[in-house]
């Protein structure tokens, strides 16, 4: 009997050795895994608290950046509501990342994508990032004063590290990634495989990415940035954009990645035209802009 007992105690010695030694083996995985990549809350929190601060030209709790605050609060409720439209989108749809984009200059769009960052960034615990990809005119970057240091530019050519090229801001959940610097043409830096690499990474540390693309129709940039990207809103101004410049526009974009319109510069009732009303209009609404100008009524967010 003892026999058998001792042979027993055996295996299961041999046993516990052998899981002690998988346990081991485990744990060295796990350890390699770390030295390779980095501790998970480094590519997150941490890396992103290492990032350079920039000081945008508002308070930590103002919701909109305006040249002008005589309509400040008009504009405000509307940026509001276009909030709650695409957070609810979010919800449904699950999506990251989002393209701004217009048929032509001067509709607006840069100036949209700031404050509607700025609004987004005002949620509890709602980390954003806001993406100026327009590399030949920086636009949204001058808006935020174009700081010093390295940006996209300089991180699709290869030149910067992630935390080296995003900014942090005096809100907590508001980061800012600049236009920077590049070496090379714009559309040979989107067609590369860093633009698509930077979402997924953008995609995993954020809650909302925002992306100022170039206007559509101007330049070959827009159909490569939405590539990596999950949707595209398109801004069209009011009394100013032409119907068949917004159709041009439409049959470039992905019909399952269009999230909505938004109508810019509608002239709320009792108040001048400035910026002042917006609507984002879901997937087959007819909301197009005016062949002719007319007055518009407070603009709503619809459906």
């Amino acid at each position: 009997m003892s026999k058998y007992f001792d042979q027993a105690r055996q295996t299961d010695s041999h046993a516990a050795h052998e899981a002690v030694g998988n346990r081991v083996k485990v744990q060295e995985v796990l350890e390699e895994t770390v030295k390779s990549y980095g501790n998970p809350k480094d590519t997150a929190e941490g890396l992103l608290s290492r990032c350079r601060r920039v000081q945008l030209p508002v308070s930590s709790d103002s919701p909109v950046i305006f040249p002008g605050n005589d309509f400040a609060a008009v504009a405000l409720e509307s940026y509001r509501a276009l909030r709650t439209r695409l957070l609810r989108l979010q919800g449904a749809q699950k999506f990251r990342s989002v393209v701004l984009t217009s048929a032509t200059t001067t509709e607006g769009k840069t100036l949209t994508t700031m404050n509607l960052a700025l609004c987004c960034a005002q949620v509890h615990d709602f980390r954003v990032l806001v993406v100026d990809s327009d590399l030949r005119t920086c636009g949204l970057s001058r808006l935020f004063g174009q700081p010093a240091g390295p940006g996209l530019g300089n991180l699709l050519d290869g030149e910067a590290r992630y935390e080296d090229a995003i900014l942090r801001t005096q809100n907590p959940n508001l980061f800012l990634l600049g236009a920077g610097m590049a070496s090379h043409p714009a559309p040979e830096l989107f067609s590369g495989k860093r633009w698509k690499e930077l979402m997924l990474w953008c995609s995993e540390q954020f809650q909302l990415i925002l992306v100022d693309s170039p206007p559509i129709l101007a330049v070959a940039d827009f159909e490569q940035i939405i590539n990596a990207c999950d949707g595209a809103l398109v801004v069209v101004r009011a009394l100013q954009t032409q119907r068949d410049m917004l159709r041009k526009a439409a049959l470039r974009i992905d019909p399952k990645k269009l999230l909505g319109v938004i109508f810019n510069g509608a002239k709320a009732s009792g108040q001048n035209p400035y910026m002042a009303g917006y609507a984002m209009a879901p997937q087959g609404t007819d909301n197009r802009a005016q062949d002719s100008p007319q007055e518009t009524e407070t603009t709503h967010v619809s459906g």
